[in-house]
């Protein structure tokens, strides 16, 4: 058995972090583009308000593809779900779940991560496609985060060695 020393695990928290916080980037980012077409008839709206964190107020109002608005919100988006999913693979250390479980995980965690974009952050940092989006696409695109950060953490197991057998011989 191999010990990973206080270093090697922080360390692969945020290589393990990047994975699953990108795959939840591309998962919420495609709930956020679908819904805010249904919610506020433009598809980038909602992820164009991101970039409010940059540019202001100017930002929600922004609803056609530009670098200004959709580049810098969408990378805004995406650095703070990697930020996320450092968080979720320090604290899970990579111990495996069977898929259900690790859904229910990242669910009960993209619920603390909501908790804290709305209630604890200042409006200036708070996402900002709640602007753009109903109350109930708001928990879908949530939804589709936890199931970007479990796809993300089990991408990344190990393959389970099958029982120890000896080898087949033909």
């Amino acid at each position: 058995m191999e010990v990973q020393r206080p270093s090697q695990h922080k360390r692969g928290s945020l290589s393990r972090g990047l994975i699953s916080g990108s795959v939840a980037a591309i998962t919420s980012s495609a709930a956020l583009l679908l819904l805010s077409k249904k919610d506020s008839r433009t598809a980038l709206s909602a992820q164009n308000a991101v970039s409010h964190w940059v540019w202001g107020e100017e930002a929600t109002h922004s609803h056609g593809l530009s670098v200004r608005h959709t580049l810098v919100g969408y990378g805004i988006h995406h650095a703070s779900a990697v930020f996320w999913g450092v968080i979720y693979e320090r604290l899970t250390r990579s111990r495996p779940l069977p898929p259900a479980a690790e859904l229910l995980r990242a669910t009960a965690f993209a619920g603390l991560a909501n908790f804290v974009d709305y209630r604890l952050t200042p409006p200036r940092f708070k996402p900002g496609f709640e602007r753009h989006l109903t109350t109930r696409s708001l928990a879908i695109v949530y939804g589709a985060f936890a199931v970007g950060i479990a796809a993300g953490h089990l991408l990344q197991q190990r393959p389970r060695r099958a029982a120890a057998s000896p080898p087949h011989r033909s």
